[in-house]
């Protein structure tokens, strides 16, 4: 009697093909599973620059609310209850009820546990509540880390300040937010 090859099977090179293409088909199916799940991180990343810097611009502007006035690019004061530490001031403001300025300085972190230059407050202490803690003292605490950018600048005739925070991602992308107070 003759043998049919559907009898014999596969030969070991019909094998070994079907395996090579089984293997380039999960391999360009783990490449692209990996492609999607680095673009996901890097915009969960960049999504959580953009909350904090909104939180750091509504702090700014919940300070401005309770201001009588305020200075852009202020001199150095003695007055001032917290050391900038060789940070830059940028922002000085004055709250109506007659307590300390609330300062914004920019310029190197205080610890390494910060990335990049940080954003500082020196300010009053705030409550569980968010409000500030009437007869704190005041604190000088890092708002935001990692600051490429930030900007303030005040028309000329308007009560107002334009605000705009920019920082860049582990990745190289960049995460800009504006606001005005």
């Amino acid at each position: 009697m003759r043998s049919t090859r559907a009898a014999q099977g596969f030969t070991l090179v019909e094998l070994m093909l079907a395996a090579l293409v089984g293997c380039l088909l999960c391999s360009v199916a783990f490449q692209l599973l990996f492609a999607e799940t680095r673009q996901g991180g890097s915009l969960a990343e960049s999504l959580q620059l953009k909350q904090w810097q909104r939180r750091t611009l509504e702090l700014l502007k919940d300070d401005l609310e309770r201001a009588s006035s305020w200075q852009l690019d202020p001199d150095v004061s003695a007055e001032w209850p917290c050391a900038l530490a060789d940070r830059q001031p940028k922002l000085a403001i004055t709250p109506r009820d007659g307590s300390g300025s609330v300062v914004y300085s920019l310029g190197s972190a205080p610890s390494a546990i910060w990335r990049g230059d940080v954003l500082m407050r020196c300010g009053p202490a705030f409550d569980l509540h968010g409000g500030i803690r009437r007869g704190s003292r005041y604190q000088n605490r890092v708002v935001l880390d990692g600051i490429d950018r930030f900007q303030l600048h005040q028309p000329s005739g308007l009560p107002v300040l334009q605000m705009e925070l920019e920082q860049r991602t582990r990745r190289g992308g960049r995460v800009r937010s504006q606001g005005v107070g």
